[in-house]
């Protein structure tokens, strides 16, 4: 891995990795900065962030910690603290890996033959719409159908149009997390009719 002198990395691992592979600080560690999140790998509730800083950031990273940051609340770091100890961690982690397989077996079924890119353990798809389709144009045809999709721009580095920046994919994200299991599959099959319809059939009336 080529690493530029002199430049830290500072990777975010929010979700539990897909596969199986150890974080840029296993490859790189008097350069890297790992920061990871428990409210994101196992519950929004609990509000516990963790840093593992090379030894001569160790006094800066504490420093900017302490002058911006909020002490973790005593119930969720002793619960973490525990859950860590007694093989809790392991056990929801390896559950939402099984739910994201089920979830993105959902999008397999339902979005066949469509142009969707995800991971098969990942709580999210990217889909590259078919021609005739603007990402805007989708989003609102879902939205009147009750259904919440992303555009691409919203995750751009820059506006669109910006000098010397890329346009934005014609595609959209699909959160697959927050559907009920016996929603999301009606969610995606009523996302398929729209995306194999026009713009203007999705247009109300």
């Amino acid at each position: 891995m080529p690493l530029g002198p002199g430049l830290p990395l500072r990777p975010g691992v929010p979700f539990p990795p897909a596969l199986p592979l150890p974080p840029l600080a296993a490859y790189a560690p008097e350069r890297t900065v790992l920061v990871d999140s428990l409210s994101k790998r196992l519950a929004p509730g609990l509000t516990v962030g963790l840093v593992l800083a090379p030894g001569p950031l160790t006094d800066k990273v504490a420093a900017a910690l302490r002058s911006g940051g909020w002490t973790a609340p005593g119930f969720p770091l002793e619960a973490v603290t525990r859950w860590l100890a007694d093989g809790t961690v392991d056990r929801i982690a390896r559950a939402k890996r099984r739910d994201a397989a089920a979830r993105q077996a959902q999008v397999r079924e339902h979005l066949a033959g469509f142009d969707v890119r995800s991971d098969p353990r990942s709580y999210f798809a990217w889909w590259q719409l078919p021609d005739g389709w603007r990402a805007e144009s989708f989003l609102a045809a879902a939205a009147r159908r009750g259904i919440a999709v992303t555009p691409a721009t919203a995750f751009a580095v820059a506006p669109e149009g910006a000098q010397g920046t890329a346009p934005a994919p014609n595609a959209v994200r699909l959160g697959l997390a927050g559907a009920p299991m016996d929603v999301l599959p009606y969610a995606l099959k009523t996302l398929a009719a729209v995306a194999r319809g026009a713009p203007d059939d999705a247009l109300p009336e």
